[in-house]
């Protein structure tokens, strides 16, 4: 899975994958959203007017990264400014109204009483953080996360001392649980959705990850793997391949030889779906296969078990087809492999890869033989026992 080591001159360390605040030398496939919050933010410090400004999408799949990096680099344009940010997950008004305030003190040295924090009402508490907001001035934008986690009308009364005091507030919001946002999208001046990426743009990213991470090169296929899996099993977001390279992180940082079907012991544990894959489910499946089927499935997984590869070609799938039909003297038909392969991916055995750029077929069905690579869904090594159950009662 590592390959011969290289020149990385990125390499930056765990950082990349650990530090939740770390910022990326370049933020991959998100180049217009950059430029048009870099230029919208820019003019509005320049002019010194304030925005409401709101980033919408699914967990994972950048928003605070933009934001980061878009203030990280108007930062040299004013040293003086600061930002203050909040992650509003799980917390009561008061606690995101304690945590406002002492980010505010401890950015500017500003000194507060934090045990008479215990006793205040929210009142006490909204009159203290808008005292710190004026100690900065007008050289301070704030940024909320997960600002779905807020009611309502306790965030319109932020949105409305921004205005009232020309204090910025960007906010980031979970499109899944939106409902609470749809009440105050009029409260926002400028509104952005992030978009889902491609396997090819996923792809990038993961590998500009590793890159930093890692100063070793991993095995091209793995990076390929976890992004298939990513959108067999998840959605294509980039935080969930930064959370999983986190799992793989001490086996490849320490160059472990790790076979490919370890590899999906551990990957295993990142999806829900694939734990609830379990053998039992999979018997009832493959018990009721006729024995091509039985014999073929034994074929290949035991291609993925012996082979270094992690992904098998439709002419290896032929070839390993052809070998079945010769083992039980059974006359080779193209439409009957085709429909083999089609029941394996309708049980969630095998699946094409998203490399093989699958938008271009209207129908797996009718398009089997045009994709160049397939991978197996669930680990060839919970495959094999279950065959070896099966064929033991014949």
């Amino acid at each position: 899975m590592i390959s011969a080591p290289r020149i990385n001159s990125g390499f930056v360390g765990p950082r990349a994958l650990f530090d939740q605040s770390y910022i990326p030398p370049k933020i991959l496939h998100r180049k217009i959203e950059e430029k048009s919050l870099y230029s919208i933010l820019k003019d509005s410090l320049h002019d010194q007017f304030q925005l409401n400004i709101l980033f919408q999408g699914i967990q994972g799949i950048g928003k605070k990264v933009i934001v980061n990096k878009v203030l990280h680099d108007l930062s040299t344009l004013n040293t003086e400014h600061i930002k203050i940010q909040i992650d509003c997950s799980e917390k009561t008004l008061d606690e995101i109204l304690v945590s406002l305030i002492t980010e505010v003190g401890r950015k500017k040295n500003i000194i507060f009483d934090y045990n008479s924090f215990l006793n205040s009402s929210i009142l006490d508490l909204w009159n203290l953080f808008k005292l710190a907001c004026r100690k900065v001035g007008h050289n301070i934008t704030l940024v909320f996360n997960n600002i779905e986690h807020i009611q309502p009308e306790a965030f319109k009364k932020f949105l409305k001392y921004g205005k009232d005091s020309k204090i910025t507030i960007i906010s980031t919001g979970n499109q899944v649980l939106r409902s609470s946002i749809l009440e105050i999208l009029s409260e926002f001046d400028y509104k952005k959705k992030l978009d889902y990426f491609s396997f090819s743009e996923l792809n990038d990213i993961i590998r500009q990850r590793i890159s930093l991470a890692f100063f070793n090169e991993i095995d091209k296929e793995l990076i390929d793997l976890i992004t298939d899996l990513i959108f067999e099993h998840y959605v294509p977001v980039p935080g969930k391949g930064i959370e999983i390279l986190r799992e793989l992180y001490p086996i490849l940082n320490q160059k472990m030889n790790l076979k490919k079907f370890e590899i999906y012991d551990i990957l295993q544990n990142q999806f829900d779906t694939l734990q609830v894959t379990d053998e039992i489910s999979m018997v009832s499946y493959i018990s009721e296969s006729d024995l091509l089927n039985l014999i073929f499935l034994d074929n290949l997984s035991n291609y993925f078990l012996k082979k270094a590869n992690l992904y098998v070609t439709i002419q290896e799938l032929r070839e390993l087809y052809y070998v079945t039909c010769e083992s039980i003297d059974y006359e080779k038909d193209i439409e009957e492999f085709k429909h083999l392969i089609v029941n394996f991916r309708n049980i969630g055995i095998l699946n094409a890869s998203k490399k093989n750029d699958l938008n271009n077929f209207r129908s797996f069905n009718d398009n089997v033989l045009n994709y160049d690579y397939y991978f197996m869904v669930i680990n060839p090594k919970q495959l094999k026992p279950i065959l070896d159950a099966i064929f033991n009662k014949y």
